[in-house]
């Protein structure tokens, strides 16, 4: 009777063992390499892209990371990122006007005056003057009178500007003759300095006379 029981003890041991590694088999959740393990529709699948799906369960393939599109499963499309925008470069300033706007006053070696002023572009001199412009001639002799006037004289980029011009005309006694003016300036903050030449060239009772004034210099200030 003893030996009976064993044997009975004995198999059901067996068969709990065999029940055992049964259960654990089925309980795998194991799946093959390159797929996905998902719960969709209440049972365990191994997803992977290409497979047949069913539009019913997309909220579930999309937690696994998959859509299912006209009944295949794909990988959504990786949102793309914009590029970043470059910002614009950072404008370039204007440069600065080459003068101050303004009227400038001053006086030449000659000790007469010289007056214009700088429109508020910076870059135009106008309504220059300047005083009588005293000549010694060859042969001697010594002329005075006729000042220089110039307007809408362009300001170069370094601040300089030049007056340079030809012209004729008749003295009071009808004599005529010719010459030639010549202003250089250069603009340094609220002072212009520079030089002033002129030549005037007639005949007198059949004498040639070639005048001039040699270079002057003058410096004028911004006065307002």
């Amino acid at each position: 009777m003893g030996g009976r029981s064993f044997a009975v003890v004995v198999l059901g041991l067996l068969l709990c063992a065999a029940a055992t590694t049964s259960t654990a088999g089925g309980s795998s959740s194991a799946c093959p390499a390159g797929t996905k393990r998902a719960v969709i529709g209440g049972k365990v699948k191994c997803l992977k892209a290409g497979q047949r799906c069913q539009a019913k369960y997309q909220a579930a393939y999309k937690r696994a990371g998959f859509i299912c599109v006209f009944g295949r499963l794909r990988k959504p499309a990786k949102p793309v990122q914009p590029p970043t925008p470059t910002p614009p470069p950072t404008p370039t300033p204007p440069p600065a006007p080459p003068a101050q706007p303004g009227h400038y006053h001053g006086t030449d070696s000659q000790l007469e005056v010289i007056d214009f002023d700088v429109r508020s572009d910076g870059r135009t001199v106008t309504n220059l003057t300047t005083g009588q412009i005293n000549q010694g001639c060859t042969p001697p002799a010594h002329i005075f009178g006729g000042g220089i006037r110039a307007n809408n004289v362009p300001v170069s980029s370094d601040g300089s500007f030049v007056v340079d011009f030809s012209f004729t005309g008749n003295f009071s006694d009808g004599t005529p003759y010719s010459g030639h003016d010549n202003i250089t300036g250069r603009f340094s903050g609220a002072t212009a300095t520079g030089t002033l030449t002129s030549t005037l060239n007639f005949t007198s009772n059949g004498t040639g006379y070639s005048c001039g004034s040699g270079q002057q210099t003058w410096t004028a200030t911004r006065t307002s």
